[in-house]
């Protein structure tokens, strides 16, 4: 009983440091869009171009992350993690000093690829380490953090590329890991001496391949969901906050208009969190999905009717309704251990290629005027994975073949 005492309070520690990760990450991820015209400034290029270093961001954790999740499999949570964390923060150095537009591409790219093997594995700690009942609750906090980041992160980014620029905005965002990083090893080794003797490794398993192939079979509904879900905001997010400069929003209010759509997000998690404790995460992601299909249609006729208020009401509303990433990650992790890792891997490769995805089509198809179109494609991207939840929850209740 005492072993489980302390093990409580470790957790929990555990699962608070871990969500100041997220946070770390989801501002690197968020703040760079509202940076894409100060950056555009420095290299001197048009900030469609600029957007390529959300793309490539996305690209290498997309490619990384079956990977990392793969070694944290075999090799253990713990060095995968902190590999990563180190890769993140060279690259992230790497970012805010780069001298050219083809080297900080090149850095974002790297940056993506170590963010492929924190951001899973965060993810399959939590999956490891808390029980099955409040799994799902742990990896909200989880996932609060990320969207937390767009409620301080980014206006505290915005406010100091004011003071330090872009590129001193970076460094911080690289510096912050490093800090949290040394804070968290305490809670993470003691976890480790907790009531599961190796919790941090599952049993290899005999064939990678045939790991790939049954998470495959078990997640494929919420895989394509995440694709779609990330896609939606690759199109949407990436030059939201450009448009809204265009239709007349000064840098000062843009800090509070992504600050309240952060805390929307926030909101989002926390109330389809609880919907898919009470009616399970496939409903909750189901509700959702109708909930921004609508939400993106109104959007379009927004764009090009309503006054600016009601535009930004609808993308708060946006903010809001795309916060069902939870539910997806609790149904990601109802795998074996040995695959866990690799679930979870799998499941962000999604939704990083979604990104990757919904982030080039952006910028390929990017100008005044676009963005309604932008809006609708988003739409439809959410539709196709609102079918394939729907179908998967079909097969999962049909009754076996004789």
């Amino acid at each position: 009983m005492a072993t489980s005492s302390r093990a409580a309070p470790t957790l929990g520690r555990l699962t608070l440091g871990l969500a100041f990760l997220m946070f770390i990450m989801g501002s690197d991820l968020n703040v760079v869009a509202p940076l894409l015209v100060s950056m555009s400034r420095s290299f001197h290029a048009p900030v469609s171009s600029i957007g390529w270093t959300i793309t490539l961001f996305a690209l290498g954790y997309a490619l990384a992350s079956p990977a990392a999740g793969s070694a944290s499999d075999r090799l253990g949570r713990l060095p995968t993690l902190f590999s990563g964390i180190v890769c993140f923060v060279v690259a992230e150095s790497l970012s805010g000093l780069a001298p050219t537009l083809p080297t900080e591409l090149l850095a974002r790219t790297f940056a993506g690829m170590a963010a492929g093997a924190v951001s899973p594995i965060a993810y399959a700690l939590v999956g490891d380490l808390v029980p099955e009942s409040s799994r799902a609750g742990a990896m909200a906090v989880l996932s609060m953090g990320f969207s937390l980041a767009t409620v301080a992160g980014v206006p505290l980014g915005l406010w100091l590329s004011e003071a330090v620029g872009w590129r001193g905005t970076l460094l911080a965002i690289g510096g912050a890991l490093l800090v949290n990083a040394s804070l968290l090893l305490p809670s993470l080794r003691s976890a480790a001496g907790g009531r599961r003797p190796h919790p941090f490794r599952s049993p290899a398993h005999s064939s990678r391949r045939l790991g790939v192939l049954a998470v495959l079979d078990a997640t494929w509904p919420q895989l394509l969901a995440s694709f779609a879900a990330f896609c939606a905001i690759g199109l949407v997010y990436t030059y939201l906050p450009t448009v809204l400069m265009l239709k007349g929003v000064t840098n000062h209010w843009l800090i509070g208009v992504l600050g309240a759509y952060g805390l929307c997000n926030l909101l989002g998690n926390a109330v389809f969190g609880w919907l898919g404790n009470i009616r399970g995460a496939r409903f909750a992601v189901l509700s959702a999905q109708v909930t921004e299909v609508l939400t993106l249609a109104l959007f379009v006729v927004s764009l090009r009717s309503l006054p600016l208020p009601l535009i930004i009401a609808i993308a708060l509303l946006f903010g809001f309704t795309q916060a069902y990433i939870p539910d997806l990650k609790a149904l990601a992790s109802h795998v074996a251990g040995s695959l866990r890792g690799l679930s979870l891997a799998l499941n962000n490769t999604a939704m990083y290629g979604g990104l990757l995805a919904g982030s080039a089509m952006a910028n390929h198809w990017y100008r005044p005027g676009a963005f309604a179109g932008m809006a609708l494609a988003a739409a439809a991207a959410i539709m196709v994975g609102f079918l394939s939840m729907w179908f998967g929850w079909l097969l999962a209740h049909s009754p076996p073949q004789p």
